[in-house]
């Protein structure tokens, strides 16, 4: 029976032999391949009905690709045939044979390939760009100039990193600041922004392009979700003074309406300049001074101090700016408004002041009423000053709910994907387990898989580094390995060495142990410490049985890799595991019998002394075990670290499951008093979510929330101070003492503190605030003669009214002896206010 073209390649599709099918197809003549082309279609069908309705035809979609991509004649044919449905279903993602139908198509003129490349680019889709590797293939190739098309531009954003070498690059780049999609694409990771200023540092790009993007972009709008990629991109390039200058006018149009973090980058580009027209600084302040959001609002307020001082000529617009100030619904910037507006020149005209007068408070629009006239509107008759409502208690929930664990990763193809997607602490776990796992099963089909995706150009920047600092670079630095592509630096291999605090050796020291292992062909079958629960424990019984598979295997685990499991352990013996561990003869194996007959990890006692130098002195108090890791998590944290790394501390609740104590203490040496110390900015929330603010890290945190509450221009440390409220495990008293020591010592402002609790209060939290303030009034007490601090008159103030909110009463002291001195300073009348109140 004779065979026709079209048999033969029909038989080779069902087989899914995508290449075979391509080798069979370049050896047919003109004939044959019209007969192919004619059969395609059908045999689609064919093979559709032969599954169920909801299967579809994935598995055959690359030998059906190469097929029609070698045998349909005009590029609008291939594209359409390419794009067809069936070929392209919901669960698939990119089909990884462009260098298979890259050699059908050597042939083709160049005309015909552009035609094509135009054609796919348009049928891209968001968010998978299934096809885009094939289309950005045939646009370098050919040179053709891509078409306008969104979803090719995020497409392309979402591939890879820019490089100077990428013929895309003068086309593409200037489009990601008009295409709708490349914000969200971007707005986590660093891996662009890091690209882009090292491109414009070196004059590959131009910087000026970029900082114009960013304008334009934000001049567009959007959330700030969008735009949050472009804002973190110009602070990266940190615009110069005549950068910022020539865009002056486009900065000041954003401080209206723009998102929160797009108008403080815009502000801080503007508030400090000396050369701006001043129709330009009263615009920028009209625009400010009506925003909502508090902090913008007290910059703006600073700014128009300044100005003035700076600049007496524009008094007057600045006066008309600032009335806006009056409607804001903080009391405490309404009243820090009235302050600035008391100290305008004698000269300013005060119109716009006065009509605004009735958006105030009766007691704030007095002061104004006395100095530029106006009507008080009536006080309410129930309470000038209400009490905000009160701020709900809800209780400490110490064990939130955790996101559930990615699913083992079994196959090479899952890995290589995985590694192209999002790594959080739960999946460079399990990367880091499929790695072993499979480099043991097969080391040759891993490899197989891996080359095409572990390119030079995926992680570039790895080539840079002597020492990696990241789970994705350890990662990455394993497949390279695997491949037989091992990253170099400086023509050297890279030394699996690791650097930082204890916890993230701990964490770290696991990928460089897999990686010795592997360069040196001893790798384990299984992973002892890869967790088996959503918290990061270890289950008991799992870890017997993965000490049983290395004991049978022949190979000893590593230490690191033990001793994580160890300390993954949950509290208590597990008799089953104890007898299977017993059985071990394995040095490993009778280690983990000893600890789990013990109950895990030891049992560290967590204590914070006393501040000392400066900072604050945490113990923990434990048995040493000789593990060498262990011991080192068990002993009190390094009094200095250096948080010029971002070390992997969101990581580490998941290192020690078991104790979120020792966790908290390890995180209060990156917590640094001020701003220009703290590093990587480690937020006080870390350290509050994982302790009681009443526990045994109480002085801890009262000591660095008192700190980070003097900061200029950062909410968090107010937001922090929130929460503890709201838990009602806030260390009022302890963070009273604090405050008045540090302000005493001239080590924190006490006005920024103030401006915090005034802030605090408003949202509910008066008694908290005003508990802490009866603890720093004491410390304050000015002597007979001495001048008080700054600000001491608010502190008072604000005591008076939240002690009124909160119904305290109680004499203090100190308070009786200020209100029975003689004289009208601001101190003396606001003593004699709260002196009343409390009696």
């Amino acid at each position: 029976m004779t065979t026709t073209a079209w048999d033969e390649i029909a038989a080779l599709i069902d087989a899914r032999e995508a290449d075979a099918v391509a080798g069979a197809v370049l050896a047919l003549d003109a004939a044959g391949r019209r007969e192919v082309a004619e059969a395609l279609p059908g045999h689609v069908r064919e093979v559709r009905s032969r599954r169920e309705t909801w299967e579809g035809i994935d598995d055959f979609a690359p030998a059906f690709r190469a097929a029609g991509a070698g045998t349909l004649g005009g590029a609008s044919a291939v594209a359409s045939w390419l794009g067809r449905r069936e070929l392209n279903s919901r669960w698939m993602r990119d089909h990884h044979d462009t260098a298979l139908l890259m050699r059908l198509w050597q042939g083709r003129d160049d005309a015909w390939l552009a035609d094509l490349a135009r054609r796919l680019a348009l049928r891209l889709r968001s968010p998978r760009h299934i096809g885009l590797d094939l289309v950005l293939t045939l646009l370098r190739t050919t040179g053709t100039e891509p078409p306008e098309h969104d979803p090719l531009v995020v497409g392309w954003v979402a591939s890879a990193p820019p490089r100077a070498g990428d013929p895309l690059l003068p086309v593409l780049l200037p489009r990601i600041f008009e295409a709708e999609g490349v914000g969200r694409e971007l707005r986590e990771g660093d891996r662009w922004i890091v690209a882009l200023t090292a491109l414009a540092a070196r004059g590959q790009v131009d910087r000026g392009m970029l900082l114009d993007g960013c304008v334009r972009r934000f001049l567009r709008g959007g959330t700030a979700l969008d735009l949050r990629f472009f804002v973190r991109l110009q602070d990266a390039l940190a615009p110069s003074e005549a950068e910022a200058g020539a865009r002056a006018r486009d900065y000041a149009r954003l401080l209206p309406a723009a998102p929160g973090p797009v108008a403080e980058s815009a502000l801080e580009l503007l508030k400090d300049r000396d050369d701006l027209p001043p129709d330009l600084v009263v615009e920028a302040l009209e625009g400010l001074l009506f925003r909502a959001e508090s902090g913008l609002v007290r910059t703006g307020l600073s700014w128009l101090e300044r100005t003035v001082r700076r600049h007496p000529d524009v008094v007057d617009g600045c006066a008309s700016a600032l009335a806006r100030a009056f409607e804001h619904e903080s009391y405490a910037l309404q009243q820090r408004a009235v302050r600035v507006a008391l100290k305008l020149p004698a000269a300013a005209d005060g119109a716009a002041l006065r009509d605004a007068v009735p958006l105030l408070p009766p007691a704030l629009a007095a002061q104004v009423v006395a100095r530029y006239g106006g009507e008080v509107r009536e006080a309410d008759p129930v309470d000038d000053d209400p009490a905000p409502p009160a701020l709900a208690v809800l209780g400490r929930d110490p064990d939130p709910a955790p996101d559930p664990l990615p699913p083992p990763i079994t196959t090479a193809v899952e890995l290589a994907e995985a590694l192209q997607g999002r790594i959080g602490w739960a999946m460079s776990e399990q990367l880091l387990a499929a790695y072993v796992r499979l480099a043991w099963q097969d080391r040759g089909a891993l490899r197989a898989v891996l080359t095409p995706v572990l390119h030079k150009d995926f992680y570039p920047y790895l080539e840079h580094l002597d020492c990696w600092f990241g789970p994705e670079e350890w990662l990455v630095g394993i497949g390279r390995l695997l491949i037989g592509s091992p990253v170099r630096h400086d023509g050297r291999r890279i030394a699996a060495r690791v650097q930082g605090p204890p916890l993230d050796r701990l964490f770290l020291m696991r990928f460089a142990e897999v990686y010795r292992a592997l360069e040196d062909g001893t790798p384990p079958p299984v992973l002892l410490a890869t967790p088996t629960r959503p918290t990061g424990h270890v289950d008991p019984l799992a870890l017997a049985e993965r000490l049983e598979e290395c004991e049978a295997a022949g190979v000893e685990p590593g230490p690191a890799d033990l001793q994580q499991a160890l300390l993954r352990l949950p509290p208590g013996p597990d008799a089953e595991a104890v007898r299977r561990a017993a059985r071990l003869a394995s040095r490993a194996g009778r280690t983990a019998a000893r600890r789990l007959a013990e109950g895990g990890a030891p049992r560290g006692e967590v204590a914070a002394g006393p501040v000392a130098d400066g900072r604050p002195e945490v113990v923990i108090g434990a048995e040493p075990t000789g593990l060498p890791l262990v011991d080192a998590v068990f002993t009190a944290p390094p009094k200095y670290v250096d948080t010029g790394r971002d070390w992997h501390w969101t990581y580490w609740p998941w290192l020690l499951p078991s104790h979120p104590d020792v966790v908290a203490a390890h995180l209060v040496p990156g917590l640094r008093r001020r701003h220009e110390w703290s590093g990587v900015g480690m937020p006080v929330s870390v350290l509050i979510d994982r302790t009681s603010g009443t526990g045994s890290l109480a002085e801890a945190v009262a000591f660095l929330l008192a700190c980070r509450l003097a900061l200029p221009d950062d909410e968090q440390p107010g937001e922090a101070l929130l929460a503890l409220a709201a838990r009602g495990d806030l260390p009022a008293a302890a963070l009273g003492r604090h405050i008045g020591r540090l302000a005493l010592a001239g080590e924190i402002k006490l006005v920024r503190v103030v401006e915090a609790l005034e802030r605090a209060a408003e949202a509910g939290a008066y008694a908290q605030v005003w508990e802490t303030i009866a603890a720093v009034l004491p410390l304050l007490h000015p002597e007979p003669g001495q001048r008080p601090p700054f600000a001491h008159d608010r502190l008072i103030a604000l005591g008076a009214r939240t002690a009124r909110w909160a119904k305290a009463s109680g004499p203090i002291p100190e308070i009786e002896d200020l209100a029975a001195r003689k004289g009208t300073s601001n101190v003396l009348r606001a003593a004699r206010s709260l002196a009343t109140q409390l009696r």
